[in-house]
């Protein structure tokens, strides 16, 4: 029986009344236009950039996921969240240059410079990803809801879907970003607030250590190739993914997203910190449950009612962030990269008709990304996958760069670096090396995309690309699509070879 008076569904039910007037003001006109919709008219300032930014991951993956492996493997998971902020701050050092292309999309970006095919590819392989980590956010919002309020798994997952996917329906990146405010403000003070309460709770850290085996002491438990190959990944998420770039792109200027990015960076180091610690206090006290549901467990457990509501609606909440971000990553990559070529390119199409599509298939993504969470699959498997089947676009991100790349190398780069991470994933199973823990599928992937990219151009008698040239023709356009004119978006660079 859901519990509807119980103290802590009081306070989660509040809040999310809060969080749904703040996305339905904030997303008030964002169907004006497509720019405005999918970058918020590319007009974030440092506070609602800094949060989204940071919420977009401080869900699924950082909150109930490091519990769930801290519950299994110790404090050692932490570093899931560490390497993440380290690798942030050093991605802010170099977002400038990213920064200073105006288009929606990556494979846009990449297609500029290595031709259509390329775009295509690198479509597929973001919407794939996308789908992936939006329905690993999805079971990360319906282990909350399934703890708290008694309703089964399978309602909390559409009761998730229902919100996260009218949010961001409604106001695209605008509703998202500042609904992420809110999320990003209370659960970074909650947590620094409510994991010492919860360790006092429960007779402070030395009697949770002293119920934990050896292993679940030990920082460096899960390997330094593990450690190593986390913060790879995630320099290609932060350079090359697009849930990251389109908020990097919806930022006011570039002093914001730099700034913005690293402030996100530092907070997120010690971030996991405090959600292993939550995993940690469950095992410690005997708790009889699936290991998914570490993190609310403690918090419902150990916690007063009121601020365990509300740590626990944040949470939620911030798992909504990173949901809504994947699936507006997704259902624009599927509109600009895919669907606009299909109808013959921009000249064809209205912005109010690409709002109108970008929303249907938000809606359509956002439905099947919750079907696929059915299967259960634990979150950091599902979110890694994701992640690393989009990592080898940084490949061609940084090939951008280099002034020997060839237009020709871009499409056998992202060909081979695909199959090593299909090889790496699915056939090796990310094997541990020199007993210090699994590489990433990414990061051999990517590498080997990049090996790719500069052979092939070595090789080569193809044609060249001019960043500036790029970066001319896609101000050029934006310009053209931000007053209305839909003839400019997503034009190719000066040249089609494999087009």
């Amino acid at each position: 029986m859901v519990r509807l008076a119980d103290p802590i569904v009081l306070t989660m039910g509040a809040y999310f009344v809060g969080t749904v007037l703040i996305a339905w003001w904030f997303g008030r006109g964002a169907g004006s236009g497509y720019v405005e919709f999918t970058l918020a008219g590319k007009n974030l300032d440092l506070l609602p950039f800094t949060m989204t930014y940071f919420a977009t991951f401080v869900g699924g993956g950082l909150t109930m996921g490091i519990a769930q492996k801290a519950f299994i493997d110790g404090i050692s998971a932490q570093w899931y969240a560490m390497t993440q902020g380290l690798a942030w701050m050093t991605i802010s050092l170099f977002i400038g240059a990213l920064y200073s292309f105006d288009v929606v999309s990556v494979p846009d970006l990449l297609g500029r410079a290595f031709g259509d095919r390329t775009r295509y590819f690198a479509a597929l392989f973001t919407l794939i990803g996308q789908i992936s980590l939006t329905a690993a956010q999805t079971i990360g919002m319906a282990s909350i809801i399934t703890t708290v309020t008694d309703v089964s798994l399978e309602v909390g997952f559409w009761l998730s879907t229902l919100v996260f996917v009218g949010v961001t329906v409604w106001g695209g990146m605008s509703s998202v970003a500042w609904a992420d405010t809110l999320h990003g403000i209370i659960i970074i003070v909650g947590m620094a607030i409510a994991i010492p309460v919860a360790l006092l709770n429960v007779g402070g850290v030395g009697a949770v250590t002293s119920q934990l085996p050896a292993a679940g002491t030990n920082w460096f438990g899960v390997g330094l190739v593990q450690i190593g190959s986390w913060y790879l990944l995630y320099l290609t998420v932060a350079g090359a993914q697009q849930h990251l770039l389109q908020r990097t792109w919806a930022a006011k200027n570039a002093r914001v997203a730099r700034f913005g990015i690293f402030l996100s960076g530092l907070v997120i180091t010690g971030y996991g910190v405090l959600t292993a610690t939550a995993g940690l206090i469950a095992n410690a006290q005997g708790a009889a449950i699936d290991s998914s549901l570490a993190f609310a467990w403690t918090l419902e457990n150990t916690l007063p009612p009121v601020l365990a509501g509300l740590l626990l609606a944040a949470a939620i909440g911030g798992v909504m962030s990173g949901a809504d971000s994947f699936l507006l990553a997704g259902a624009t990559t599927f509109v600009n990269d895919l669907y606009l070529p299909y109808r013959g390119g921009t000249g064809n199409v209205s912005a109010a008709h690409l709002v109108r599509m970008t929303r249907a298939a938000i809606l359509v993504f956002g439905i099947g990304a919750a079907a696929i969470a059915l299967s259960g699959i634990r979150i950091i498997a599902v979110e890694s996958i994701g992640l690393g089947i989009m990592s080898v676009l940084f490949a061609g991100v940084v090939a951008l760069f280099w002034d020997g790349t060839k237009r020709e190398a871009g499409l056998p780069g992202f060909v081979v670096g695909g199959v090593v991470f299909a090889i790496w994933h699915f056939a090796l199973g990310e094997p541990a090396l020199f007993g210090q823990g699994p590489l990433e599928s990414a990061v051999p992937a990517t590498a080997s995309a990049l090996v790719t990219i500069v052979g092939v151009s070595y090789l080569s008698d193809g044609t060249s690309f001019s960043i500036e040239e790029i970066r001319r023709t896609a101000a050029r356009d934006m310009e053209r699509f931000s007053v209305g004119d839909a003839t400019g978006l997503g034009e190719e660079g000066p040249a089609t070879d494999d087009d």
